[in-house]
C-alpha cells in the first residue's frame, strides 16, 4: 500500500475535485486496464481509487436506484409497455424501498445511503443480494400467516403484489450472475444469429447448474434486447432440444413462450378500440404490425400446436384481433358519410354540392383510411382479405366519384361556390392519399386547377 502524508492527500483531493467526471472516469479506466500486469498501474489505481472515494459524495437518495438497478429494465407503463418489458411500476419500487428502509433491511439502507462507491462497484452487489435475501424471508414469512399475507398484497396493490415482490427478490438475489452474463450481449440484438444462440444456450447451461432462477432471468431479458422478440424460441429450440413445444410448454421455459404469448396478446387487445384520429389510425397501424408480427413468428420459429396451450390461446387471440380489425373496417364508410363532400346530381343533372365537412370529421375519416390501406399486407394473415376488399372498392369508388363531380362543379361555378368545390377537391385529394390513392389524388389535383383556368 502507498502512504502518502495528509498534505499530499488534500493536493491529491483538490486536483481531483478540479477534473471533469469525464476525465475522472477516463483516468481510473486507463489505470485499472493496466493494474494486473504492471505494478505501478496497480498503484497508481490504488492512489487514484482511494482519492476518488474520498471525493465521492456519498449515496444518499441515489441509494435506491442504485440498490434495485437490476429491476431498472422491466419497468415502465403497463398501458404502453408490452408484458415482457414490464414488471414494475415506479410506485413498485418505491413500495419496495420503502419496505426495505423501514423493516426489512434498515442498516443496509442506512449504509448504502453513506456509500461512497460509484454504482459499478462490486459492494452494491452485496446490498442488492441482502435486499434480495430480506424479501424472500418476508414473503415466505407471510406465507406461513395467511392474515399477514393479506396485509402484504394490501400493502402491493392487490392482484399479482406476490409475485412482482418474488420476481423483484430474484433478480435482486442473483444481480451478479445475472448481470455478468447479460454483459456479454448486445444492447440491441438486430438478428439473433446461430453464434450468438448458442451462446445464450451456453450461459443459459452454465447458469442452470447452480442458479436456475438467473438462467430463466437471463433469457427473459433477453427478449427486451431483440428486434424481433419472438426470435427467442430460437434459444428455446436448442435448449429444449424440440422444434415444437409438447415438452417445452410444460417445462420452466414455458416462461419465455408465455412471454411472447403475453405480449402478442398486448398488441390484440389494443386493437379493440377503432381510431379516432390520423395519429391514432398511425399508432393502430403500427399495434396492428406488430400483432402479426409476433402471431406469425411464433409459428414460424417454433413448432406452436393448435391444440396445445399455447396455441389454443394463439388461435383465440388471432380470431379476436381479426374481429376486432374487421369492426374497424366496417366504420369505414360511415366516416365517409361524414368526412368526404360528395357532391350529388339533382334530377336536372345539376350537381349539388355537399356541406364541407368539419376538420374532425376528415382527420376520423384520413386516420381509418390510413388504416385501411396499412392492412394490406396483412390481409390473408389475419383472415380479413375479404372484408378489407369490399370496403377498398367501396372506399376507393365513392371517391372517384365524388372527385369526379368536384371538376364538374369548379368548372362550372364561380365566386364563393367555386372556392368552396376547391375546398372539398382538396380534401378529397387528402382522404385519397391517406387510402394509399396518391396517384388518382395528384391527378384530381391537375384536373382541378386545369378546369379553374
Amino acid at each position: 500500500m502507498i502512504r502518502i502524508s495528509q498534505s499530499q492527500k488534500a493536493k491529491l483531493e483538490a486536483l481531483w475535485r478540479s477534473m471533469s467526471a469525464e476525465q475522472r472516469t477516463a483516468l481510473l479506466a486507463t489505470a485499472k486496464a493496466g493494474k494486473d500486469t504492471d505494478a505501478s498501474a496497480a498503484q497508481l489505481f490504488e492512489v487514484l481509487s482511494t482519492v476518488d472515494e474520498a471525493t465521492r459524495d456519498p449515496a444518499g437518495e441515489l441509494a435506491k436506484p442504485y440498490v434495485l438497478a437490476p429491476l431498472r429494465n422491466l419497468v415502465g407503463d403497463p398501458s404502453k409497455v408490452p408484458p415482457s418489458r414490464f414488471r414494475f411500476s415506479p410506485e413498485d419500487l418505491s413500495k419496495i424501498w420503502g419496505w426495505l428502509a423501514r423493516h426489512l433491511a434498515k442498516d443496509m439502507v442506512e449504509t448504502a445511503k453513506k456509500c461512497r462507491k460509484p454504482e459499478s462497484d462490486p459492494i452494491w452487489f452485496e446490498f442488492r443480494r441482502t435486499a434480495g435475501k430480506a424479501l424472500k424471508d418476508a414473503i415466505a414469512a407471510a406465507e406461513r400467516v395467511p392474515k399477514d399475507m393479506t396485509a402484504l398484497m394490501k400493502r402491493f396493490g392487490g392482484g399479482d403484489a406476490k409475485g412482482m415482490l418474488v420476481d423483484a427478490a430474484s433478480l435482486l438475489t442473483h444481480c451478479e450472475e445475472i448481470s455478468t452474463a447479460m454483459k456479454t450481449l448486445p444492447d440491441k440484438i438486430v438478428e439473433l444469429d446461430p453464434d450468438l444462440v448458442e451462446q445464450i444456450r451456453e450461459m443459459h447451461e452454465s447458469l442452470s447448474e447452480e442458479t436456475p432462477e438467473a438462467a430463466l432471468w437471463v433469457l427473459l431479458l433477453t427478449i427486451g434486447r431483440l428486434a424481433e422478440p419472438w426470435q427467442i424460441f430460437r434459444v428455446v429450440a436448442k435448449i429444449g432440444n424440440r422444434e415444437d413445444d409438447l415438452v417445452v410448454s410444460k417445462t420452466d421455459l414455458a416462461a419465455v413462450g408465455d412471454a411472447i404469448l403475453a405480449d402478442t396478446g398486448f398488441f390484440a387487445s389494443k386493437l379493440k378500440q377503432p381510431p379516432q384520429t390520423l395519429e391514432e389510425a398511425k399508432a393502430s397501424a403500427h399495434v396492428f404490425d406488430q400483432f402479426v408480427a409476433h402471431s406469425n413468428g411464433m409459428t414460424s420459429e417454433f413448432g406452436i400446436r393448435k391444440a396445445g396451450r399455447w396455441g389454443q390461446v394463439l388461435f383465440s387471440l388471432r380470431a379476436e384481433a381479426s374481429s376486432n380489425v374487421e369492426k374497424t373496417l366496417n366504420k369505414i364508410p360511415l366516416a365517409l358519410d361524414n368526412g368526404l363532400p360528395e357532391p350529388r346530381r339533382g334530377r336536372s343533372g345539376r350537381i349539388i354540392p355537399a356541406q364541407l365537412p368539419s376538420e374532425a370529421a376528415i382527420d376520423k375519416a384520413e386516420g381509418l383510411l390510413f388504416f385501411l390501406n396499412s392492412c394490406r399486407e396483412h390481409t390473408n394473415a389475419a383472415a380479413i382479405a375479404s372484408t378489407h376488399k369490399r370496403i377498398l372498392d367501396v372506399c376507393e369508388k365513392r371517391m372517384t366519384d365524388a372527385g369526379a363531380l368536384l371538376v364538374d362543379l369548379v368548372a362550372s361555378s364561380e365566386g364563393q361556390n367555386r372556392t368552396t368545390a376547391q375546398d372539398g377537391l382538396e380534401i378529397t385529394a387528402r382522404l385519397m392519399e391517406s387510402g394509399g390513392m396518391v396517384e388518382p389524388a395528384n391527378l384530381l389535383r391537375r384536373r382541378g386547377l386545369a378546369a379553374a383556368a
